[in-house]
C-alpha cells in the first residue's frame, strides 16, 4: 500500500471510530508501528488529525486551519481596524516581528511612513508587500505550509534567535475563557513560542469571534502579553484583578 493511500485509509477508519490507536492501526493495515507512527505524524503535521494517547482522533472542523484566502476575508475590517492602531506603536528604527496571521496582515499598509525599521516575518504575502513598500525586511525561510503560505519548523524558530526584537505582533485562533492563547497548528505556535522568547514587547492582535474558543495548541496564557489590542468590550473577564498591563479596546 503506498503512503498516500495509507493517508486515505487511516482518515477512513477516524471517520467511523472518532478514535483509534496506533496499535490497531498497525494491524488493520498491515504495517509495523513504527510505520504508523510516521503516518500519524504526517497528518497532524498537516493538521488533518490530533495525535492523542498513543493514536490518534479525528480533528474537529474548527480546530482545522482554513486557506488564507478564506480568513483573509472573514472580519477583514475589525482585523484592519486592529492593524491600524497597532502600527502606531512602532517607533523608528525599531526591529519588529510580524507573524503569519492574518489578523496582523494589513499591518504592512501602515508602516510606510515608520523611518529606519526592520521587520521580520514568517509569512510570505506579507513580506512580499513590505518589500514593495520599501520597508526592510527579514522573511525566516524554513517549509512552506500551503494553507498558510508561511515559513515555520526548526529552521526559521533558529533564524528568528538572530535578533533583538523591540516590538511582536502577533495573532492566533483563539483564547479560551481561563485565558489561554491557542492554535490549531502546532508549527504555528512554535514558531510564535520562538518570537516571544526573542522580544522585548509582545503585542496580541485579537477581534471579538476569537475568545471562548479553544483549539488543540496551547500558546501562552494571554496574562503573560504586555498588551493586548482587541474590539471586545468584554476582554477584562479573562484577565485576574491584579492584572496591569495594557489592554486597549478598539
Amino acid at each position: 500500500m503506498l503512503k498516500e493511500e495509507r493517508y486515505d485509509k487511516i482518515l477512513a477508519i477516524l471517520e467511523e471510530e472518532h478514535y483509534v490507536s496506533a496499535v490497531k492501526l498497525s494491524k488493520m493495515l498491515y504495517v509495523s508501528l513504527p510505520t504508523v507512527r510516521r503516518d500519524l505524524a504526517e497528518l497532524a503535521q498537516r493538521n488533518q488529525i490530533i495525535r492523542s494517547h498513543g493514536g490518534a482522533k479525528k480533528i474537529h472542523a474548527g480546530h482545522i486551519v482554513a486557506p488564507l484566502d478564506f480568513r483573509k476575508t472573514v472580519n477583514a475590517a475589525e482585523k484592519r481596524a486592529l492593524c491600524r492602531y497597532a502600527a502606531g506603536m512602532v517607533k523608528d528604527y525599531d526591529i519588529i516581528f510580524i507573524d503569519a496571521s492574518t489578523t496582523t496582515l494589513q499591518m504592512a499598509e501602515f508602516l510606510s511612513e515608520k523611518k529606519g525599521i526592520t521587520v521580520i516575518t514568517n509569512g510570505i504575502p506579507l513580506a512580499t508587500v513590505l518589500v514593495q513598500k520599501g520597508i526592510k525586511t527579514y522573511c525566516t525561510g524554513g517549509e512552506i505550509f500551503g494553507n498558510s503560505l508561511a515559513h515555520f519548523g526548526s529552521f526559521a524558530e533558529e533564524f528568528i534567535q538572530r535578533f533583538n526584537i523591540d516590538i511582536l505582533f502577533f495573532s492566533c485562533h483563539g483564547v479560551t475563557e481561563k485565558g489561554m492563547l491557542t492554535d490549531p497548528s502546532l508549527p504555528e505556535t512554535q514558531i510564535r513560542k520562538a518570537a516571544i522568547n526573542q522580544s522585548k514587547k509582545t503585542v496580541f492582535l485579537c477581534d471579538k469571534t476569537k475568545f471562548s474558543l479553544s483549539t488543540p495548541y496551547n500558546l501562552v496564557s494571554i496574562q503573560t502579553i504586555d498588551c493586548i489590542i482587541t474590539n471586545n468590550h468584554e476582554v477584562h473577564k479573562y484577565f485576574p484583578e491584579h492584572y496591569n498591563n495594557e489592554i486597549i479596546v478598539v
